[in-house]
């Protein structure tokens, strides 16, 4: 389902209803407990009458897009993974305002630089990225804060990880006497806190 792999979902659609948590890894509620609309730019950016395809919706009453004909780099905003026989690829989520600054350059012929921005934040490593060629490689890491000398904050995690799959990773190394530790906590709500 194509909107459970949005990076920034909110650039295309407005929502209405539970439709799940990036950071915690909970999935949306069912298709009948949510809503969806075109959001104001993709109406302005992505859709264009002439040349959208449509197809019923789940109940019939009204006609929804298969695909949008874009101008704007979306590929690059919302980021991708995919596999094929023998071949795989990942384009990493980027900043949109970035984008629009790099699409300006791009057009006047002015170089720029470009790196993925990760909705869940963590730090990143881009010294071996290769503009984003084959071969390159990133190294994202958690936001750790120290409170004390007993206390540690991690306040973002990295992209593609989720809160409970940091805390059992935390939990499996303690069991493994490779860090010691007292407790893990997991405080997040709208951000991610966990002591």
């Amino acid at each position: 389902m194509l909107w459970y792999n949005l990076g920034q979902k909110d650039l295309l659609i407005d929502c209405q209803g539970n439709w799940g948590n990036i950071l915690t890894g909970d999935g949306a509620a069912a298709p009948r407990y949510i809503e969806a609309r075109l959001s104001k730019f993709a109406l302005d950016v992505v859709f264009n009458p002439k040349t959208t395809e449509w197809q019923a919706s789940y109940d019939g009453r009204n006609k929804e897009p298969i695909t949008l004909p874009v101008k704007f780099p979306l590929l690059l905003a919302q980021g991708v993974e995919g596999i094929a026989v023998g071949l795989s690829s990942k384009i990493l989520p980027h900043n949109f305002s970035e984008l629009c600054d790099a699409s300006i350059a791009y057009l006047r012929g002015e170089e720029f630089k470009l790196y993925p921005d990760f909705q869940t934040g963590g730090s990143i490593d881009v010294s071996r990225y290769n503009d984003g060629e084959r071969g390159g490689m990133v190294k994202v890491r958690a936001k750790i804060n120290k409170i004390d000398n007993k206390t540690l904050s991690i306040a973002e995690v990295p992209f593609g990880k989720t809160v409970p799959g940091v805390c059992d990773s935390i939990v499996k190394a303690s069991e493994k006497g490779k860090i010691k530790i007292r407790k893990v906590e997991d405080l997040t709500s709208e951000k991610v806190e966990i002591l």
